[in-house]
């Protein structure tokens, strides 16, 4: 008998906590299928795989995450027997027992055997099975597919006016007119500002949210041409505290968790590094396929978490800031419980 190896706990692993891909296996209704035990020990110590209920029958399954090989029928046929045993010693629900083996591989003697033995033979694919795990885990979990926003703007600070006039209550055109800057530019700015929760949109008519008010109504008396600390510090409270509420608070902290990997190789970490792993990680490759577009993505995305705070440049070496080590630590955090709550 061969030896329960990692890769076979691997796929007991995902079985068990998504039965709709064992289903599609066994070919039934991941509804009508509900587990009873695994790694189920006898006394002769040796552990069954999986044992569910379908319908009225009893599913003994026995994993195999290599070829076919004879000895397994002789277990699983212990395995059978020992259930027997309960069943008779009212230890076990009643019904009839299956004998299903699943193997990477099996030839038309395999099925023989298995048939002459009342073993149902299927054959699956390991990285299919991981493939299609992550990819159902990726759909309930809609974070992993947010990415950089392909609208943007160089530093945060050219949002103050714009967002100065609407307070003034102009409207888009005059806007435009005012600031003397195209339709396109003033349309980034308002969409970066909607990102960051500073304005909403109702037709073709922008207001604050409760959060732009805020930032608005703290304006030094001394009127500036940037963001004022007491601004920066709302709106990078804003971006921790809620890292998945759009492409662009979850891109600023993705800058921040990607100086924070690479600095376990490298601190400082150097630009060139950082724009390399964060261009791939956010899976950019593909759409900023051209260098001067993922130069540009990366220098926006860079210059943001700069201006709140959460990373220092100096030269071509970036840092983290203590306000960066705390908003990675919130930002893994409230990954972690997206990531349990889209399994639970």
């Amino acid at each position: 008998m061969k030896s329960f190896n990692i890769t076979e706990k691997t796929i007991e692993d995902i079985f068990t906590s998504d039965k709709s891909l064992l289903a599609n296996i066994l070919l039934v209704n991941s509804g009508d299928l509900n587990q009873i035990a695994r790694q189920k020990r006898f006394d002769s110590r040796r552990k069954m795989d999986l044992l569910y209920l379908h319908k009225n029958e009893l599913f003994l399954i026995e994993l195999k995450a290599v070829p076919f090989y004879h000895d397994i029928i002789n277990q699983i046929n212990y395995y059978y027997n020992e259930l027997l045993k309960l069943q008779s010693q009212s230890k076990l629900i009643k019904g009839n027992i299956n004998k299903i083996l699943l193997v990477t591989q099996a030839s038309k003697d395999d099925y023989k055997q298995c048939g002459a033995e009342n073993i149902k033979l299927i054959e699956f694919n390991i990285e299919e099975v991981l493939s299609q795990y992550y990819k159902k885990f990726k759909e309930l979990s809609a974070f992993l597919d947010i990415e950089p926003s392909a609208r943007g703007v160089t530093r945060l600070y050219l949002l103050k006016s714009t967002l100065n006039l609407l307070k003034a209550e102009h409207s888009f055109e005059e806007i435009c007119k005012i600031e003397g800057m195209s339709h396109n530019t003033i349309f980034n700015r308002l969409a970066v500002a909607r990102l960051l929760n500073l304005v909403k949109k109702s037709g073709k008519n922008y207001t604050f949210t409760e959060l732009g008010e805020k930032i608005i109504n703290s304006e030094s008396e001394i009127a500036e041409e940037r963001f004022n600390e007491t601004q920066f510090e709302i709106l990078s409270d804003f971006v921790k505290d809620n890292p998945f509420f759009s492409q662009i608070t979850f891109s600023v902290l993705s800058v921040v968790d990607t100086i924070f990997i690479l600095s376990k190789a490298e601190y400082p970490v150097k630009y060139k590094t950082f724009q390399d792993f964060f261009v791939r990680s956010l899976g950019k490759d593909k759409t900023w396929k051209q260098p001067r577009a993922q130069l540009t993505g990366t220098y926006h995305f860079a210059n943001y978490a700069e201006e709140l705070g959460f990373i220092q440049k100096i030269k071509d070496d970036l840092f983290l800031t203590p306000k960066g080590i705390q908003a990675i630590l919130i930002f893994q955090l409230n990954r972690s419980i997206k990531l349990i709550n889209a399994r639970s």
